[in-house]
């Protein structure tokens, strides 16, 4: 008696779990994540048409001599602003940009923002350096 019972339940169960797997919604087309990329990493879209350039340089302090971490730098470009930090060797670096001129401003830690007086024109695609120097 109490083996035919355990049958009983057991097959009960087994319908139960086919039962609610029928009627499990499977998630919509349009909710599902990208793809993975190589490194694990969802796929992220490619920039469309000339917004292939890098803006970098380093920054260095003309009172010290130094190039300090943590100094704002902002580009702006068709109403569009961008901004990053130095790493602790001074650089900065912006990737993806699209053609057009860009304005810069660099911000010491704890300054005022310093606008450079020279526009950058970026044609889209090739890497520009462009070192800055504040007192």
């Amino acid at each position: 008696m109490k083996r035919l019972l355990f049958v009983v339940v057991l097959l009960l169960v087994a319908l139960l779990s086919v039962a609610c797997d029928a009627f499990s919604p499977a998630p919509p087309a349009d909710q599902s994540p990208p793809p993975a990329g190589p490194t694990g990493q969802s796929s992220l879209p490619v920039p469309v048409g000339n917004c292939q350039s890098r803006l970098w340089g380093k920054v260095t302090n003309a009172a010290t001599g130094q190039s300090p971490a943590n100094v704002a730098i902002e580009v702006v470009s068709g109403g569009k602003t961008f901004k990053t930090v130095t790493d602790p060797n001074g650089l900065y670096g912006f990737a993806g940009l699209c053609a057009g001129e860009y304005a810069m401003t660099l911000t010491p830690p704890g300054g005022k923002g310093i606008p450079n007086p020279n526009k950058v024109t970026l044609d889209g695609a090739q890497p520009i350096k462009v070192d800055l120097t504040y007192k």
